[in-house]
């Protein structure tokens, strides 16, 4: 299964009659596994009333998440990203529960107890007097008694400087946190980073946007404000994850493709709409492909993405039902070998060597996804001796984090079976408890169409195809260079194929 995220908009669309076409191809279940995550939860919880009818809409938004996805749901659990099945709607109503936590970060309020317990009521009161009375860094008050600073630090923590303990910092946190996502003030903080002189007029569509922001810095003598030193990451959540929502920020504070910010009583756009935007983005690394129709959203991706080597595609509607059409409109196992073999014909193989140096064959990663899974092609080509097979297996989008399903695994088999049937060891459909361990045996077809492993090695999984009798053929034949061997592997395996299913 090819792994895809789509953002809130279009689901909704999709959900409203739009995009038919693309609902159509996704709806693929043993093609596609589509994902949600909680940022899909926040973007829903932005339009939570208690009038019926809204709540009715909301059921029907979360009824589609669960047609669409099967509840296949990425979420933080302050340490990793978790992929689990998870009903939407559990998910909303524990957001809606900790809805007073986040409307009120004092001390009293993340403090306060429901218990009946007086001696643990009086230890938390104990606590609380303890940390309300902790006096700030003197860095603090250094800062408001310069008039610069002050100005910037009045703007970002309301109220502080008449109160520089643990309890005036909770209470101005907790005005700042209100202040970015229920108003406009989200457009000040960007104010005050843009006074180095850049804007929304100083990015240019063929430069990198990063780029420019550096050198804007370096321009004015500053050093420059990277995103990764002054942003703290790992503390809830992983590194990675906090860095691609970090870099979005960073761009979208600096003006390239920035956020509407407006509260009206129309409409509410505030800073967290700019910070669920940036968790989409990190969720969507971990999958093959993220359909956003938001064109800032769909920019800001695309440079983070680049500038952190990460291989998600990032494609609007259109583009991805185009992509479909050429390179994943492919369902039997005939059609996926036909596309596999006519790849050899194509210039995307260059030479590999091994950690030592030495020759290692062809490599090629090509844009579609070979049984609904690989995107990675080795051909281990010995020069001297006419053999030849090759390898799939799996380049993932972000090398900082894998996951496969179960699902992923119970399909890919499917197919193999339903068109092979059972292995040389008599093994059928796959069974979750066959992954117990590291390595996995995985799959052994000594049939017809050659021999086909399927296996996990070092936690990736593979395929080997091995074809003796194609081996022969091309052993009688007095081949100049490896470019030829592809060629001759190509007609004589597509041709034996085709005979066979």
């Amino acid at each position: 299964m090819i792994k895809i995220y789509v953002d809130w908009n279009i689901m909704s669309g999709m959900k409203n009659d739009q995009f038919s076409d693309l609902l159509s191809i996704l709806s693929d279940k043993k093609k596609f596994l589509c994902l949600y995550s909680t940022s899909h939860i926040s973007d829903i919880f932005r339009s939570y009333s208690d009038d019926e009818k809204q709540k009715l809409q909301i059921q029907n938004d979360l009824e589609f998440i669960t047609q669409l996805t099967n509840d296949f749901c990425l979420f933080n659990d302050g340490k990793n990203i978790n992929l689990q099945q998870y009903d939407p709607q559990e998910l909303l109503n524990s957001r809606i529960e900790e809805s007073d936590i986040f409307s009120d970060l004092s001390i009293d309020n993340l403090l306060k107890s429901d218990s009946d317990d007086p001696t643990l009521n009086t230890l938390l009161e104990s606590l609380k007097t303890m940390l309300k009375s902790l006096e700030l860094d003197s860095a603090f008050k250094e800062a408001f008694e310069n008039p610069e600073s002050a100005k910037i630090l009045n703007d970002i923590f309301p109220g502080l400087k008449d109160d520089l303990t643990m309890n005036g910092f909770f209470n101005s946190f907790s005005k700042m946190n209100y202040n970015l996502n229920e108003t406009e003030s989200y457009k000040d903080l960007r104010q005050v980073v843009q006074k180095i002189g850049i804007n929304s007029g100083h990015f240019n569509e063929n430069k990198d946007p990063f780029e420019l922001i550096d050198n804007s810095y370096k321009k004015k003598g500053f050093e420059s404000f990277k995103s990764n030193e002054y942003l703290p990451k790992g503390k809830n959540a992983p590194e990675w994850f906090d860095e691609i929502t970090n870099e979005y920020l960073y761009l979208d504070m600096h003006g390239y493709k920035a956020d509407k910010v407006k509260v009206s009583e129309k409409e509410k756009n505030t800073f967290s709409n700019t910070t669920d935007d940036a968790s989409h983005t990190a969720f969507a690394s971990i999958c093959s492909f993220y359909l956003t129709n938001d064109d800032k959203n769909y920019q800001k991706t695309k440079a983070v993405y680049k500038k952190l080597s990460i291989e998600t595609k990032v494609l609007k509607p259109a583009e991805f039902i185009e992509y479909y059409n050429k390179y994943l409109n492919h369902h039997s196992i005939s059609d996926h070998f036909k596309s596999l073999f006519e790849i050899f014909t194509k210039p995307i193989f260059y030479d590999t060597d091994n950690d030592e140096g030495q020759y290692f064959g062809k490599v090629a990663y090509p844009n579609e996804y070979f049984f609904n899974f690989f995107n990675k092609i080795w051909v281990p080509i010995n020069k001297e001796e006419s053999y030849f097979y090759f390898t799939l297996s799996i380049l993932p989008p972000n090398t900082s984090k894998t996951y496969t399903a179960f699902q992923e695994i119970e399909l890919l088999i499917k197919m193999f079976f339903e068109a092979l049937g059972p292995d040389k060891n008599g093994m059928e459909l796959f069974d979750i408890s066959e992954l117990e361990n590291e390595i996995w045996i995985g799959r052994h077809w000594n049939s017809d169409v050659g021999e086909i492993k399927l296996v996990r090695m070092n936690g990736w999984f593979q395929l080997y195809y091995n074809n003796e009798e194609i081996k022969k053929r091309i052993a009688n034949e007095k081949l100049a260079n490896s470019d030829s061997l592809l060629k001759r592997f190509l007609k004589t395996s597509l041709k034996f194929f085709k005979s066979k299913i």
